[in-house]
Protein backbone atom coordinates (compact mmCIF):
# COMPACT_ATOMS: atom_id res chain seq x y z
CA UNK A 1 0.00 0.00 0.00
CA UNK A 2 1.51 3.50 -1.05
CA UNK A 3 1.55 6.08 1.48
CA UNK A 4 0.01 9.33 0.78
CA UNK A 5 2.16 12.15 -0.61
CA UNK A 6 1.11 14.51 1.29
CA UNK A 7 1.90 12.75 4.76
CA UNK A 8 3.58 15.44 6.12
CA UNK A 9 0.71 17.59 6.12
CA UNK A 10 -0.26 15.89 9.66
CA UNK A 11 2.35 17.30 11.46
CA UNK A 12 1.71 21.04 10.49
CA UNK A 13 0.19 23.63 12.39
CA UNK A 14 -3.75 23.45 12.11
CA UNK A 15 -5.87 26.25 11.12
CA UNK A 16 -8.99 27.29 9.75
CA UNK A 17 -10.01 29.24 6.14
CA UNK A 18 -13.05 31.21 6.69
CA UNK A 19 -14.01 32.06 3.29
CA UNK A 20 -16.97 35.07 3.79
CA UNK A 21 -19.39 36.12 0.73
CA UNK A 22 -21.00 39.11 0.30
CA UNK A 23 -24.17 38.22 1.29
CA UNK A 24 -23.02 37.41 4.77
CA UNK A 25 -22.78 33.57 4.64
CA UNK A 26 -19.26 32.06 4.79
CA UNK A 27 -17.81 28.33 4.44
CA UNK A 28 -14.98 26.99 6.85
CA UNK A 29 -12.13 24.41 5.98
CA UNK A 30 -9.62 22.78 7.81
CA UNK A 31 -6.23 23.43 6.87
CA UNK A 32 -2.68 23.11 7.56
CA UNK A 33 -0.17 25.86 7.77
CA UNK A 34 2.92 25.63 5.55
CA UNK A 35 4.16 28.35 6.01
CA UNK A 36 3.16 32.04 7.46
CA UNK A 37 5.54 35.60 7.67
CA UNK A 38 4.36 39.10 8.19
CA UNK A 39 1.74 40.04 5.41
CA UNK A 40 1.48 36.26 3.87
CA UNK A 41 0.50 32.57 4.27
CA UNK A 42 0.26 29.20 2.78
CA UNK A 43 -1.59 27.02 3.55
CA UNK A 44 -2.38 22.92 2.52
CA UNK A 45 -6.32 21.32 1.83
CA UNK A 46 -6.44 18.12 0.38
CA UNK A 47 -9.51 17.18 -1.06
CA UNK A 48 -11.16 14.61 0.50
CA UNK A 49 -14.34 14.46 -2.25
CA UNK A 50 -14.52 15.16 -5.85
CA UNK A 51 -14.86 18.84 -7.16
CA UNK A 52 -15.56 19.98 -10.53
CA UNK A 53 -14.58 23.31 -11.53
CA UNK A 54 -15.28 24.69 -14.99
CA UNK A 55 -14.86 21.05 -16.53
CA UNK A 56 -11.67 20.63 -15.07
CA UNK A 57 -12.06 17.22 -12.32
CA UNK A 58 -10.89 17.70 -8.94
CA UNK A 59 -10.55 13.67 -7.56
CA UNK A 60 -9.97 12.88 -3.63
CA UNK A 61 -6.29 13.30 -3.08
CA UNK A 62 -5.55 16.81 -5.37
CA UNK A 63 -3.79 18.75 -3.03
CA UNK A 64 -4.61 22.94 -3.11
CA UNK A 65 -1.54 25.10 -1.82
CA UNK A 66 -3.17 28.51 -1.07
CA UNK A 67 -1.41 31.45 -0.68
CA UNK A 68 -3.08 34.25 1.01
CA UNK A 69 -1.55 37.95 1.38
CA UNK A 70 -3.00 40.98 3.85
CA UNK A 71 -2.16 43.75 0.73
CA UNK A 72 -3.62 41.77 -2.08
CA UNK A 73 -7.14 41.69 -3.83
CA UNK A 74 -6.75 38.46 -4.79
CA UNK A 75 -5.57 34.82 -3.34
CA UNK A 76 -4.29 31.79 -5.50
CA UNK A 77 -4.77 28.12 -5.16
CA UNK A 78 -2.58 25.69 -7.40
CA UNK A 79 -3.95 22.41 -7.05
CA UNK A 80 -1.72 19.59 -7.66
CA UNK A 81 -2.55 15.85 -8.13
CA UNK A 82 -1.38 13.35 -5.98
CA UNK A 83 1.69 12.24 -8.48
CA UNK A 84 2.44 16.20 -8.12
CA UNK A 85 1.53 17.18 -11.54
CA UNK A 86 -0.49 20.66 -11.87
CA UNK A 87 -3.91 20.44 -12.52
CA UNK A 88 -4.21 24.28 -12.34
CA UNK A 89 -4.31 27.94 -10.61
CA UNK A 90 -7.37 29.82 -9.12
CA UNK A 91 -7.18 32.87 -8.58
CA UNK A 92 -10.11 34.01 -6.47
CA UNK A 93 -10.26 37.80 -6.68
CA UNK A 94 -11.05 38.66 -3.17
CA UNK A 95 -10.85 41.49 -0.25
CA UNK A 96 -6.90 41.08 1.24
CA UNK A 97 -6.95 38.15 4.05
CA UNK A 98 -6.89 38.54 7.52
CA UNK A 99 -4.63 36.55 8.93
CA UNK A 100 -5.06 35.40 12.54
CA UNK A 101 -3.22 32.81 14.85
CA UNK A 102 -5.79 30.16 14.64
CA UNK A 103 -7.56 31.13 11.31
CA UNK A 104 -7.50 32.66 7.48
CA UNK A 105 -9.85 34.98 6.72
CA UNK A 106 -10.86 36.55 2.85
CA UNK A 107 -14.24 37.73 1.63
CA UNK A 108 -14.83 36.29 -2.04
CA UNK A 109 -15.89 39.04 -4.73
CA UNK A 110 -17.67 36.44 -6.81
CA UNK A 111 -15.33 36.28 -9.92
CA UNK A 112 -12.21 34.41 -10.57
CA UNK A 113 -9.85 33.21 -13.06
CA UNK A 114 -8.94 29.68 -14.06
CA UNK A 115 -5.88 29.06 -15.81
CA UNK A 116 -4.78 25.79 -16.65
CA UNK A 117 -1.34 24.18 -18.12
CA UNK A 118 -1.43 24.87 -21.73
CA UNK A 119 -4.98 26.78 -22.01
CA UNK A 120 -5.63 31.35 -21.82
CA UNK A 121 -6.76 31.76 -18.58
CA UNK A 122 -10.26 31.61 -17.97
CA UNK A 123 -12.89 34.53 -15.91
CA UNK A 124 -15.36 33.00 -13.74
CA UNK A 125 -19.18 34.38 -12.92
CA UNK A 126 -17.87 37.88 -14.13
CA UNK A 127 -21.76 39.27 -14.15
CA UNK A 128 -21.03 38.93 -10.14
CA UNK A 129 -19.33 41.93 -10.30
CA UNK A 130 -21.79 44.03 -10.62
CA UNK A 131 -23.78 42.25 -7.61
CA UNK A 132 -20.98 43.58 -5.46
CA UNK A 133 -21.61 46.16 -2.42
CA UNK A 134 -20.67 49.28 -4.54
CA UNK A 135 -17.51 50.17 -2.14
CA UNK A 136 -15.95 46.33 -3.76
CA UNK A 137 -16.95 46.81 -7.33
CA UNK A 138 -14.21 48.97 -8.60
CA UNK A 139 -11.35 47.40 -6.34
CA UNK A 140 -12.82 43.94 -7.40
CA UNK A 141 -12.74 45.78 -11.37
CA UNK A 142 -8.78 46.79 -10.64
CA UNK A 143 -7.76 43.38 -9.45
CA UNK A 144 -9.27 41.26 -12.36
CA UNK A 145 -7.35 43.21 -14.64
CA UNK A 146 -4.17 43.22 -12.40
CA UNK A 147 -4.36 39.33 -12.38
CA UNK A 148 -5.21 39.06 -16.45
CA UNK A 149 -1.89 41.46 -16.71
CA UNK A 150 0.09 39.27 -14.62
CA UNK A 151 -1.67 35.74 -14.74
CA UNK A 152 1.43 33.92 -15.99
CA UNK A 153 3.85 35.37 -13.56
CA UNK A 154 1.16 34.56 -10.77
CA UNK A 155 1.23 31.19 -11.98
CA UNK A 156 4.66 30.96 -11.99
CA UNK A 157 5.22 32.05 -9.07
CA UNK A 158 2.62 29.76 -7.13
CA UNK A 159 4.70 26.80 -8.77
CA UNK A 160 8.02 27.72 -7.91
CA UNK A 161 6.75 28.15 -4.62
CA UNK A 162 5.22 25.08 -4.14
CA UNK A 163 7.63 23.24 -5.37
CA UNK A 164 9.54 24.50 -2.79
CA UNK A 165 7.83 24.06 -0.22
CA UNK A 166 7.12 20.41 -1.19
CA UNK A 167 10.89 19.71 -1.09
CA UNK A 168 11.73 21.34 2.18
CA UNK A 169 8.46 19.25 3.43
CA UNK A 170 8.72 16.31 1.99
CA UNK A 171 12.57 16.66 3.68
CA UNK A 172 11.40 17.17 7.00
CA UNK A 173 13.08 20.88 6.59
CA UNK A 174 11.34 23.51 8.26
CA UNK A 175 9.58 25.67 6.12
CA UNK A 176 11.27 28.28 4.08
CA UNK A 177 12.31 31.34 5.58
CA UNK A 178 9.42 34.15 4.29
CA UNK A 179 7.38 31.95 2.21
CA UNK A 180 4.95 32.34 0.10
CA UNK A 181 7.47 34.37 -1.19
CA UNK A 182 7.31 38.02 -2.34
CA UNK A 183 5.88 37.87 -6.12
CA UNK A 184 4.36 40.58 -6.43
CA UNK A 185 1.56 41.19 -9.22
CA UNK A 186 -2.23 41.59 -9.75
CA UNK A 187 -2.51 44.94 -7.99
Amino acid sequence: MTSSPWAFADRLPEVVEVKHRPDGSSARFSCRVLARSTGQAALLYVLQGSWRVTGLQLDPGVATFAYYWTSRWYNVYHWVRAEGGTLGYYVNIATPARLERDRVEWTDLGVDVLVVPGRPPQVLDEQELRDLPYHLQEPARRSLAGVLRAWRRLAASAEARTRWLMVGLTAGAPAPPGSPGSGGGGR
